[in-house]
């Protein structure tokens, strides 16, 4: 399979039996939902970008939402966005052109530094992609142009920052081209971490995961021993500890991004696969045994074929979007529980106008709001930001969830003006300091354990949505 054969996913949707799956869904899909409250907040209209695709959104210090688009903008090659939380303001930050990048298919990565950090799949010095950061002003600086050789060649996920303080990423490969894991240093310097076998898979579309344990986990949608994907985890040091392949049917094909909950478990999508060949739930355990939670197809108006991994909500309870499926062949959004259960929360209506076809989960901003992108519709038919309301209130969370005792914390809130007091896990830090209305800093005080930070604010008192892990 080429490259190009690949990235066609992302353009013209699923593979032949998941089209026929969704051609007979529709012709008998015929029952309501309850509605939830879902809105347009932003529709693409080319000169800011167009076609978001597997675009989780990133959360800024400034409380705007940042991402990606495919394509769109001055020279066609995608563009980089933040958008407003409140009224229908989207900036473009940064226009691709070619010489450095173009066609970043997800989204971005804000560091501790301050900077956001993705991936474009082509353009650079090899028209082989690039590795970027940009600051929230605008400026962007291109880190790496891949070269085809051992650094890998064409990648889609934008890189991880670890807890080593390096960023983390990955090259699409194929099946004439190793898949690679690379690391990057804060000097720049680019080297391979991890280079897949043909066993190990390929087309890599989704980031990297870093365990609670440290170890590094890969996701290949292609490839394996049965060609329906797999995930590897790999030690800090780059050493293959175990790997699933997944049997397409019984266990599902083409698996997306993970998330990792506090008991150490891990969760997933596949788009395809299944009892109904839908696509997915699953979970996996530390030893790489997968258990299929939910197949996707049952029902007439279940969603079909998620694109994108789970985001745990502030409710004990996963969300995430379906491409395809739901009553009106639009896509859907769905919540999912720890135990099993499975709510259709929303078909999205296949009208013009009308947001359809998201290819990733929407991510929750620290007011409680959960903010999606959608790669077609809107009012231009070419994408829209959505947001879904849960009535979900308000809460903080990290650039990055772990650090010892007297590091800085980074926190992301709303309405942290006037904080009076931050404790972790009941333990109240001596320093912290306000940074802005939606930004803030701590010192990890001596005692602090694992477990949640809390912000009291004139407001009332905002809990973190995430344990903060105190490392030795």
């Amino acid at each position: 399979m080429s490259i190009q054969s690949i990235l066609e996913r992302g353009n013209k949707g699923l593979s032949n039996l998941r089209n026929i799956i969704f051609i007979l869904f529709l012709g008998s899909a015929t029952a309501g939902l309850v509605a939830q409250t879902v809105k347009i907040v932003h529709s693409f209209d080319g000169t800011d970008g167009e076609f978001p695709s597997y675009v989780v959104l990133t959360q800024g210090r400034d409380g705007r939402m940042y991402g990606t688009t495919r394509l769109g903008g001055a020279s066609n090659m995608g563009t980089i966005f933040k958008q407003r939380t409140t009224g229908n303001v989207n900036v473009v930050l940064h226009a691709f052109s070619g010489s450095d990048g173009g066609v970043p298919y997800h989204g971005l990565t804000l560091a501790r530094d301050g900077n956001y950090y993705g991936a474009t799949n082509s353009g650079g010095d090899q028209s082989m992609g690039t590795v970027f950061k940009i600051t929230a002003g605008g400026v962007i600086t291109v880190l790496h142009s891949f070269t085809g050789a051992d650094d890998g060649a064409f990648p889609i996920a934008q890189p991880i920052e670890a807890l080593d303080g390096n960023l983390y990423g990955t090259t699409l490969g194929s099946s004439s081209q190793a898949a690679t894991v690379y690391k990057l240093a804060s000097s720049g310097n680019l080297t391979p971490f991890y280079t897949l076998t043909q066993d190990d898979g390929y087309g890599i579309f989704a980031p990297l995961l870093q365990g609670l344990d440290g170890s590094i986990y890969v996701v290949a949608d292609l490839g394996g021993v049965f060609g329906c994907g797999s995930i590897l985890k790999l030690s800090k040091d780059g050493v293959l500890k175990n790997k699933h392949t997944f049997n397409c049917r019984s266990g599902g094909a083409i698996p997306n991004d993970l998330v990792q909950t506090a008991d150490g478990t891990i969760y997933g999508t596949t788009q395809a696969g299944g009892e109904f060949g839908g696509g997915t739930i699953f979970k996996l355990d530390s030893k790489g045994v997968v258990t299929l939670l939910y197949s996707f197809g049952a029902n007439l108006t279940d969603g079909l074929n998620p694109n994108g991994g789970l985001t745990p909500g502030t409710d004990g309870n996963f969300y995430s979007s379906t491409e395809n499926g739901g009553a009106n062949g639009a896509g859907s959004l769905f919540k999912f529980t720890t135990g099993g259960v499975y709510t259709q929360l929303y078909s999205f209506p296949k009208v013009k106008g009308s947001t359809q076809a998201p290819v990733a989960a929407p991510t929750q901003h620290t007011s409680g709001l959960f903010y999606g992108v959608a790669a077609g519709g809107g009012l231009n038919g070419l994408g829209s930001i959505y947001t879904l309301d849960m009535g979900l209130g308000p809460f903080i969370t990290f650039v990055r969830p772990q650090g010892k005792v007297g590091a800085t914390a980074q926190i992301l809130g709303t309405a942290l003006t006037g904080a009076t007091s931050v404790t972790f896990n009941g333990i109240k830090a001596d320093t912290f300091k306000v940074v802005s209305d939606t930004y803030m800093t701590a010192t990890v005080p001596s005692g602090a354990t694992t477990g949640k930070v809390v912000v009291t604010t004139p407001g009332g008192s905002l809990t973190s949505n995430l344990d903060f892990r105190i490392s030795k």
